[in-house]
């Protein structure tokens, strides 16, 4: 495949590209009805603020034990099919969260679907492989911008649900269409991916020794990542952390603060997947002509303002454009982290340096992707962890630490932060 930035789109949105955009075109169809409105779900069932961080933390911190094997796997045995099989267990989750009547067993739910969201490595290393290089930029585009661009309604749906359902009844709903289009992406997944890595181990049978070869690579991982993106680990970091801070409650802080319908909330998120959609085609071309840490500056310097001048904003006219600024600024940042980890790392570390700093870093409001890699679960799990606290103190103070650790990012970034002299292929 060509390594020039002549390709035309045509001719990269096929195969993997084109399976992994159609199966996340599908999951956004139940995502967005349910993910926006889980901390409201949550409170519903009996918890309250200190609950949804506690257990936003646990869930992130249940995520580390399991990923170093997912990207040991996907270095040595393969993405393709570990990516089909783990999408069935995935799947399952969805009837936990469908038939929960306590908030306890949707913590269970969300510990169990953080906990097999192990594969994460192998897809964001096929996905890596299977873009070629001079045109990163327009098809990591393209894979947010597509969902984004078929699920704009469906934020807007979900208030619609609540609105004629009422929360429990309307989030089950989403839940149950989440568990039947599971089966049919596990169908894709396993039908249509292709393997990108030409020679495969086997890994045996022997759980002991395939921990203590992930983990062994893990801290080979830690050394390589020290070694070569010390800059883009310490910003990754910081923004886990804090983007946690705010990521479980902007439903509440909208709601319950600032007096917004889920309705009207389901009207902004509608709002923002068509920002999402229109403008990472733009974005896309632009970090192929100009670079992805130029595009990353450009995401800190439209979030870090916004989020103070959101927090002060009042009703539904005066939070909408604001917080399309943020999504903006998200959008900038995941785009153009992915495309200079994808630039960086070579094609044969990609499962077990992403299984331990992700794709790509999203800034506490949902632009493409969220952070996972098991360095930034210790991070995610503390930020999610004192955020209930923080914000059952004050309500707008997560907002604002947010924006101060933002700042401090926004300048590692700009001093340490390297762009390879030659892609990876």
């Amino acid at each position: 495949m060509p390594s020039t930035g002549t390709n035309r789109l045509r001719d990269v949105i096929k195969g993997n590209v084109l399976v992994l955009t159609v199966s996340s075109i599908l999951w956004n169809f139940s995502d967005t009805i349910t993910y926006a409105y889980l901390s409201l779900y949550i409170l519903s069932l009996g918890g309250d603020y200190v609950t949804i961080g506690v257990v936003n933390s646990i869930a992130s911190i249940s995520a580390i034990v399991l990923y170093p094997v997912g990207g040991y796997i996907a270095d040595k045995a393969g993405r393709a099919k570990l990516i089909g099989l783990s999408t069935l267990l995935y799947t399952s989750s969805y009837a936990l969260f469908a038939i929960a009547n306590t908030w306890q067993v949707v913590a269970i739910a969300m510990i169990y679907q953080q906990v097999i969201l192990f594969y994460m490595p192998a897809i964001n290393a096929l996905m890596a492989d299977s873009i070629p290089v001079g045109s990163r930029g327009r098809m990591y585009a393209i894979t947010v911008g597509f969902p984004e661009a078929v699920r704009v309604i469906i934020p807007y749906l979900g208030g619609y649900l609540i609105a004629l359902l009422t929360l429990q009844p309307a989030m089950r709903v989403g839940y149950t269409i989440g568990f039947c289009l599971g089966w049919l992406v596990t169908f894709i997944r396993l039908r249509y991916l292709k393997e990108t890595i030409n020679t495969t181990e086997p890994i045996g049978k022997d759980l002991k020794k395939i921990f203590k070869e992930s983990y062994k690579g893990a801290f080979s991982s830690i050394r390589w990542m020290f070694k070569n993106i010390r800059g883009f680990l310490v910003v990754a970091i910081i923004v886990a952390f804090s983007g946690n801070f705010v990521m479980p409650f902007w439903i509440v802080f909208a709601q319950q603060v600032k007096g917004l319908t889920p309705y009207e909330w389901g009207i902004i998120l509608l709002l923002s997947g068509v920002t999402r959609a229109t403008s990472s085609l733009l974005i896309g071309g632009l970090i192929d002509r100009i670079g992805a840490k130029r595009c990353m500056l450009i995401g800190f310097a439209l979030t870090i303002p916004s989020l103070i001048l959101f927090v002060n904003a009042n009703g539904f006219w005066q939070m909408t454009p604001i917080y399309l600024v943020l999504v903006l600024g998200s959008t900038f940042s995941w785009i153009a982290s992915s495309v200079l980890l994808a630039n960086i790392i070579p094609k044969q570390l990609r499962g077990r340096i992403m299984s331990g700093i992700g794709q790509g870093l999203g800034l506490g409001v949902s632009g493409g992707g969220y952070a996972s890699g098991f360095l930034l679960f210790i991070p995610l799990s503390l930020g999610a962890f004192i955020a209930g606290y923080i914000f059952a103190y004050n309500s707008a103070l997560p907002w604002f630490l947010l924006s101060g650790f933002l700042a401090v990012a926004m300048a590692i970034t700009f001093l340490f932060v390297k762009e390879p002299p030659k892609a990876e292929e």
